[in-house]
């Protein structure tokens, strides 16, 4: 590389953006031109000579300042000219300036990372120059695995308000295929949050039957035939074990003695060992008496918790309309939303606050619907527009028990820091299962079984 150590004043219009930079959008130039306006441009542009074109240059380094000056008014800028450099070694010295800038977009970071692996870089010689990570760049290039046209539109789009948190999400579902199909079937920030988890447990449970599978076979156990998933229920097959395939395989299987034949049966989250039920036997199984119990239980519990939810509904409405009197100290309440909204790993978003007034889904909504529920929400304060999110939190982790109807503290907990919120105003459970189902104490929750 030779660089000429003089700096040279070079037109505005003989100086071009560099095809290859990686920074496609300059952002918001309005602050920096304003600045040259007043004092010029104090710091000099590194430029390229144009291929085939006397006269004409790229900008290396300064794009920016590049872009200012236009808006400025400026007919010259200050430059040095560094000649004899390769298109390898010009898209080096973009990458390395513009990947330490703060203001990238998710997808010229991913674009920028991956073009520098393309280059030659390793991951450690990428780190060393750019200041960040290993485990950042490594992120930064799974993201850039993703269909970049789609990621590039999501990016774009403010409603979906997508963030690197949501996309390390993406990163935990393995297959590529699955990343970009969720990626761009998702309407939302918090759906793709939501289809990511989903799929990520989904490749577990998968994977986790695979094995015991395998580990059934080499103990002579077979596949159920086809028509035992439709006859599970029907006093044909008897359920003797079920491994929950949402958790960590055994060591060793333990399977009771009996005198038919054992099968095994994926049946949604488990993996079932059954054997058939002779002819003229319908008695359900201790098993299935049991799963018939812990199903009453659920519905039981739903049914106290929808109760709940529609009374803290009618609870809030009455609040906002002013039926309800507010209290003297908002600034403590706005303080509990939020601990409460932290505990709920609450999503804040404007349209929840504007759903809030919708009877039906948004699209099933007429637009004089739409619009009425956008000006009621328009006119709440910061405080009710704070309480919708948190019943709307509380509202999506509504259920705080796990699979096998296990009590989630934390879940509970988290709820029970929500209804804090609207104690001051004079809310109290009506019954006392409502508090038994939230705290743990309900006796129509199941103990966690140890294998």
């Amino acid at each position: 590389m030779e660089e000429r150590r003089d700096i040279v004043y070079i037109g505005i219009d003989h100086i071009h953006t560099h095809p290859e930079n990686p920074r496609k959008d300059l952002g918001d130039l309005t602050e920096l031109a304003e600045s040259m306006k007043k004092q010029g441009c104090l710091q000099n542009l590194t430029v390229v000579p144009v291929e085939e074109q006397p006269g004409e240059y790229y900008a290396l380094i300064g794009n920016r300042r590049h872009g200012a000056s236009k808006l400025a008014g400026l007919e010259e800028l200050p430059c040095r000219i560094a000649e004899g450099l390769s298109r390898k070694e010009q898209l080096s010295i973009m990458l390395e300036e513009n990947m330490q800038r703060s203001d990238l977009t998710i997808y010229e970071q991913a674009q920028g990372f991956q073009l520098m692996l393309d280059l030659g870089d390793t991951e450690e010689q990428i780190a060393e120059k750019t200041g960040f990570s290993k485990t950042t760049i490594r992120r930064r290039l799974n993201i850039a695995k993703l269909n970049q046209d789609e990621l590039k539109k999501k990016e774009q789009d403010e409603n979906f308000q997508l963030t690197l948190k949501d996309l390390y999400e993406l990163e935990k579902v393995k297959d590529i295929k699955t990343r970009d199909k969720i990626l761009r079937e998702a309407t939302s920030s918090r759906d793709l949050v939501s289809r990511a988890q989903a799929a990520a447990a989904e490749a577990k449970r998968n994977e986790n039957a695979k094995k015991l599978k395998e580990m059934l076979k080499k103990k002579g156990i077979k596949a159920a035939p086809k028509s035992a998933e439709n006859e599970i229920w029907s006093g044909k097959w008897n359920t003797i074990k079920e491994y929950e395939l949402d958790k960590d395989v055994p060591e060793q299987i333990k399977l009771p003695k009996t005198e038919e034949e054992k099968f095994f049966l994926v049946y949604y989250r488990s993996l079932r060992i059954i054997t058939k039920i002779p002819k003229g036997k319908k008695e359900l199984s201790p098993w299935e008496k049991e799963q018939k119990e812990k199903d009453q239980a659920k519905r039981k519990i739903k049914a106290i918790l929808k109760e709940s939810s529609a009374r803290r509904k009618e609870f809030l409405e009455n609040i906002i309309s002013g039926k309800i009197s507010p209290v003297k100290d908002e600034s403590e309440v706005k303080e509990k939303i939020w601990e409460a909204m932290m505990a709920l790993g609450s999503y804040i978003y404007a349209s929840t606050v504007r759903d809030f007034y919708l009877k039906k889904s948004y699209y099933e909504s007429s637009p004089e619907e739409k619009k009425a529920a956008d000006e009621s929400a328009g006119k709440l304060s910061s405080l009710h527009q704070m309480m919708i999110i948190l019943h709307n939190s509380m509202k999506i982790c509504n259920e705080p028990y796990d699979y096998n109807l296990v009590f989630n503290k934390n879940k509970g907990d988290a709820l029970l820091k929500g209804y804090e919120v609207f104690e001051p105003y004079g809310w109290y459970f009506e019954d006392e299962k409502e508090r038994q189902v939230l705290d743990g104490t309900s006796e129509l929750y199941r103990k966690e079984k140890k294998e």
